[in-house]
């Protein structure tokens, strides 16, 4: 049985991110996924056939220059010469099967009374909904506001924490101020992966753990067993509390009080000609079964557009996702000839989260164990990377005290 400094479950950017931190730190690292790829929610696909050279992101979208942590790890990956602008085209709103410009939708009265609170109102303690209905009218938030901060999360967000979607960060500005790479977004992932020093073994997937004398045992569905002196898990928080269930079913409690949404995405690569929609960066609808429309026109192809529909669960088959996409986009069912299914699970915090991540960090404050991911601070990809930085630097500490 192979002896490891750490053992991290999970290969998205969470998972990923802290195997960089360890491995730099000369730590004898291993990454087990389930999937048969790394990156997560990175998922830059390139599709077969007439198409191989175009992908559409099937998950996360866009980097910016305030994700300082990232770009550490993106500099320490050297390809930061990768990195591309994205074109500036707007963001756009789907009313009544039409197109519209967000600002005809906002009542600027409305906005105007009630904007001054933002230099007095604070987002401790308030949710989305009751702090920025404050902020934008309570009109506009639900004919506008609501339906953005429900596109931001592929979710109904009213009664999230309210300092949980936007924060304020520095900005680097000798970076781009928003960007992706020549082939997307899974090109930090897949460059991450293939740093010296981090073992990744896809297709396996982690069945129990087992804690015996300060260290852990891990077993995986094909009867791998592995020991490590250090675990983490990046997987979805309720993945990551079946396995602790047994193990630390307090830490497992804990983190059984989060809740997940699912997310169901379709990606779309259409020929140029077919499409008649003038180029936008994304399509927030009012109403629909849809909660947003993310677009590849902000990277430019000579041939192909790209579409990327995140779908409310569990309302629609393949087949009424396909013809709902159809009449948005104005082409016939017959002409989505490359297609990418995809399904992703997001955290859903309510007021109190911090409380519920306080207790939770104190159960694991002497523990060898890590826990990183998107339901901690916040739900961006800086967020990940932040948390996963946090956790090596007490794991730092922890290995110091020994």
């Amino acid at each position: 049985m192979n002896m490891y400094d750490i053992i991290i479950i999970g290969a998205g950017i969470s998972g990923l991110s802290l195997s960089h931190y360890c491995t730099k730190e000369g730590l004898k690292t291993l990454v087990i996924e389930k999937s048969n790829r790394v990156g997560g929610t990175f998922h830059s696909h390139r599709f077969e056939g007439e198409a191989p050279d175009f992908w559409i992101e099937a998950g996360a979208h866009t980097c910016y220059n305030s994700y300082r942590n990232l770009i550490g790890i993106i500099e320490d990956c050297r390809i930061r010469d990768r990195m591309i602008p994205m074109e500036k085209v707007p963001f756009r709103m789907l009313v009544d099967n039409q197109i519209k410009s967000i600002p005809s939708q906002i009542n600027f009265m409305e906005l105007l009374y009630s904007a001054p609170g933002i230099f007095t109102l604070k987002k401790q303690g308030e949710s989305v909904e009751s702090y920025y209905s404050r902020i934008v009218g309570k009109h506009n938030f639900e004919r506008v506001f609501s339906h953005i901060f429900n596109a931001v999360a592929s979710q109904r967000t009213n009664d999230f924490p309210a300092d949980i979607l936007f924060k304020k960060r520095i900005r680097r500005k000798d970076i781009l101020k928003k960007y992706t790479f020549r082939d997307g977004l899974q090109t930090i992932t897949d460059s991450i992966a293939s740093q010296q020093g981090i073992e990744v073994q896809t297709g396996k997937e982690v069945k129990s753990i087992q804690s015996i004398d300060n260290q852990y045992e891990i077993e995986t569905g094909d009867g791998s067993r592995y020991l490590s002196s250090s675990l983490a898990l990046a997987n979805p928080v309720s993945v990551a509390a079946e396995l602790l269930q047994s193990p630390f079913p307090d830490i497992s409690q804990q983190l059984s009080r989060i809740k997940m949404a699912k997310v169901e995405s379709v990606g779309v690569a259409v020929k140029k000609e077919m499409v008649s929609l003038e180029p936008f960066a994304g399509i927030i609808p009012l109403k629909d079964s849809f909660f947003s429309i993310v677009s590849r026109d902000t990277v430019i192809d000579e041939h192909y557009r790209g579409f990327t529909f995140h779908f409310r669960p569990d309302i629609m088959d393949m087949e009424l996702k396909l013809k709902r996409i159809g009449e948005v986009l104005g082409v016939q069912r017959d002409q989505l000839n490359h297609v990418i299914a995809k399904e992703n699970s997001v955290p859903s915090p309510k007021i109190g989260h911090g409380r519920l991540i306080n207790t939770l960090d104190s159960l694991i404050a002497d523990k060898s164990i890590l826990l990183t991911g998107n339901y901690f601070s916040g739900v961006s990809i800086e967020d990940c990377v932040s948390r996963s930085l946090s956790e090596f630097n007490r794991l730092k500490k922890l290995l110091s005290n020994r």
